[in-house]
């Protein structure tokens, strides 16, 4: 297979509108992100370049400036992959949950407060957890007036299936700031209890969050 069919950049674009960028390996992401600045023919030899001789991105992390360019042979795509490459250190050095023995809805809901706090629409947010409480994946599943006719459990539940979660909690946003639960909130917690417990997925908590506190459903007694 020819440089030229192992990458077709349209075609790389085209999936990750379609699936997210996710669905990239790393040498087609790699191959993206330095095509923004160099010609394909020179874009794809260079990333099979890379690959041949250090195997992984994650050995980006010990360019310097000056090995950059010398690989790149371009000022300004060197500059632009520096930046991504610090900006993604810098991502993963950015606060997270990290659930287990220490977890609590406190922990969760001080997180949330600045994950969601200030979003000024209203955001579903479902944590999938393993048997010991360990994050297995934190997904955005509604953006909108939430209530519980529109919350159907069905994507909740199937979200868990697919991740073969033990537990879950949600967390929602109130723009107001106000993080008393209304009936509607109420009525969704109580209705994704009784389907967990039918399914054997545990809802550990509901949480509702403003931009400067939190109200737990389990700490209130409501759950």
């Amino acid at each position: 297979m020819t440089l030229t069919h192992m990458y077709q950049e349209d075609n790389l674009k085209k999936r990750v509108m379609r699936f997210g960028a996710e669905s990239l390996t790393d040498r087609e992401l790699f191959y993206l992100l330095i095509g923004e600045f160099l010609p394909a023919k020179k874009s794809q030899k260079l990333t099979v370049d890379y690959f041949e001789e250090f195997g992984n991105l994650k050995q980006l992390q010990y360019f310097t400036s000056k090995t950059l360019q010398n690989f790149l042979q371009d000022k300004q795509a060197s500059i632009f992959l520096e930046i991504i490459c610090e900006f993604a250190q810098r991502y993963k050095k950015r606060g997270h949950l990290n659930l287990g023995q220490i977890c609590s809805s406190k922990k969760v809901g001080e997180y949330m407060i600045d994950y969601l706090g200030d979003h000024k629409q209203e955001n579903l947010v479902l944590i999938l957890l393993d048997t010991k409480n360990y994050i297995l994946a934190i997904k955005t599943l509604f953006v909108g007036t939430l209530n519980s006719s529109l919350v159907h459990p069905r994507e909740i539940f199937n979200m868990a299936v697919r991740y073969s979660a033990a537990r879950f909690m949600v967390v929602h946003n109130h723009p107001s700031g106000i993080v008393t639960p209304s009936e509607n909130d109420i009525v969704m917690t109580n209705r994704l209890k009784k389907c967990g417990e039918l399914l054997g997925i545990e809802l550990l908590d509901h949480l509702i969050v403003g931009d400067t506190s939190y109200c737990s459903m389990r700490e209130e007694g409501i759950l």
